[in-house]
């Protein structure tokens, strides 16, 4: 009998997905062999499609995986202790977003 090891950074995620969503970063890139490349946020704000609508996000992690062409993003969107996910970066879910006023949605988180 074989027993899944835990995969890091995998527990959070949106329970109803919808076509257009953000994609999540499949296990492999986040936990696969080599090191990754982080990067401080390019953007800090965000909005990422979820659940069919644009939640307003603030960006912890931007990370490329050895041999990856595409970015992972790690996004909060909201204070929930669930309320974040990595993503595959494409603009058609993840836009840059103005800044929120201090102590004002993802700034308070």
């Amino acid at each position: 009998m074989s027993i899944t090891p835990p995969t890091p950074f995998s527990a959070p995620r949106h329970l109803h997905p919808v076509p257009g969503d953000g994609v999540e970063a499949p296990a492999a890139l986040l936990s696969g062999p080599g090191r990754s490349r982080d990067a401080a946020p390019r953007w800090r704000w965000v909005r990422l499609r979820l659940d069919g609508g644009w939640r307003d996000g603030r960006v912890e992690r931007w990370s490329l995986a050895p041999g990856q062409e595409q970015w992972t993003v790690l996004v909060r969107w909201g204070p929930d202790k669930f309320d974040w996910g990595w993503y595959l970066y494409s603009p058609d879910t993840i836009r840059q977003a103005p800044a929120p006023p201090d102590g004002a949605g993802p700034a308070a988180w």
